[in-house]
């Protein structure tokens, strides 16, 4: 089977869980055989054509007022302007069809449309191969991609000047075969205001990017610490709509009464500096900046526990199977699709969104008595194997045959 698969972003130290998840899908379905065919943007106005592994990738800069990885730096003057370009692109369209025009994919599978526009969904359309959309954020029906601040806000509650955002790319969607989403809360919230009305839909998770084989490499590699000290982990943007400000004041709460306690912040965003002041010093709270690769694994092994305190409704959660795939239980806030991931008692606890009181009460418990994290870790692994990447991969590519059989799979709704 030959697979397109189109992401806004391939390069993953450009762009967050959305697009790790496309790249180890990419991969997943390349290790099994398939021909795998990426289409990216790029800060390059010329369509370039590289090899990564096994995977073809073509890389192009769509005609609008600026790069879509640039986008956290442009004035609202620009951006307002961009969005309407990018309702439905004509140059990426013409780019993305000669593309496919020229691989003849058996089916175009996109995960990130911003930067492309949804005229990736009509060329593909025009040249007659199936699409199957996953919906990797909130991108179709909010300008931010997210429901974060003023602007999710409005999208999350359909205010009538957002409608046409929405209304328009939901009219699009008819083109799309089968829609997907990694959690059944993100796939309803793109059910229920009119997307895909044409599709079958399923839910499908994302991987944590580790084989089956490797991970039992990994479990078998862990060791369980029987010390004193309890260490947690945030891992992911420095927002406020992650919570992480919430986090390091609960662990602050905690820490005259728990000495045993220490919190390791790792990635970057617009709260690092004022954290960093905040926090500079303590004795219980380091930061580490972005880390990747090694450095990322160590700190993944060495904690006891990972916090997710998202305030506003997570897509997934890819931080949550990351951890289970180092053995470790999750603190997260039932926000979105985390408490999809979480077995409250077996493989973590969940705690109510924004609520600083209630996530120092669950840190100060694990740090008073360490082995209630530590018991968990094997009912960790276990879940952890429900997200190989060659799981993962089996159920996109049963999804793709069921499409070209003209069955689509089990509807979700």
């Amino acid at each position: 089977m030959k697979v397109a698969i189109v992401s806004y972003i391939y390069d993953p130290q450009a762009g967050g869980g959305a697009v790790r998840s496309a790249r180890m899908l990419a991969q997943g379905l390349a290790d099994r055989g398939d021909a795998v065919v990426v289409i990216t943007t790029a800060r390059e106005r010329r369509l370039r054509v590289e090899r990564e592994g096994d995977v073809t990738v073509y890389s192009f800069l769509p005609w609008n007022l600026y790069w879509v990885g640039d986008k956290d730096e442009q004035p609202m003057w620009k951006r307002v302007p961009w969005q309407l370009l990018d309702v439905w692109n004509p140059h990426a369209y013409r780019v993305v069809r000669g593309i496919l025009r020229r691989e003849r994919p058996d089916i175009v599978h996109v995960n990130k449309l911003r930067g492309l526009s949804p005229s990736v969904w009509a060329a593909a359309r025009a040249e007659g191969i199936p699409i199957v959309h996953t919906c990797r954020d909130y991108e179709l029906f909010s300008p931010l991609g997210t429901l974060e601040g003023r602007v999710g806000a409005w999208a999350e509650r359909g205010v009538w000047f957002m409608r046409p955002y929405s209304s328009l790319r939901a009219r699009l969607s008819r083109a799309v075969a089968a829609a997907v989403a990694p959690s059944r809360y993100t796939l309803d919230a793109h059910l229920r205001r009119g997307f895909f009305p044409r599709a079958t839909s399923r839910v499908i998770p994302n991987s944590h990017g580790l084989t089956l084989e490797a991970l039992e490499r990994v479990r078998g590699a862990s060791r369980v610490s029987d010390g004193p000290e309890v260490r947690l982990l945030y891992l992911g943007r420095l927002e406020k709509a992650k919570g992480v400000d919430l986090l390091c004041e609960a662990v602050a709460a905690c820490a005259d009464r728990c000495p045993n306690l220490r919190l390791d912040v790792a990635g970057w965003g617009t709260l690092e500096d004022a954290l960093r002041r905040r926090y500079d010093g303590h004795p219980r709270i380091a930061f580490h900046g972005a880390v990747f690769g090694e450095a990322k694994a160590r700190l993944l092994a060495e904690c006891d526990a990972m916090v997710v305190p998202s305030v506003y409704p997570e897509i997934f959660g890819i931080v949550v199977v990351e951890a289970y795939a180092f053995g470790k239980p999750v603190i997260a806030a039932a926000s979105g699709g985390l408490p999809e991931l979480v077995a409250p008692g077996e493989t973590g606890w969940l705690v109510p969104p924004g609520d600083a009181r209630g996530l120092a009460e669950v840190i100060g418990r694990i740090a008073d008595e360490p082995a209630l994290a530590r018991r968990m870790v094997p009912a960790c692994f276990e879940a952890a194997r429900r997200y190989a990447l060659e799981r993962v991969a089996e159920e996109y590519r049963a999804l793709y045959q069921a499409v070209l059989e003209g069955r689509g799979g089990e509807n979700a709704h």
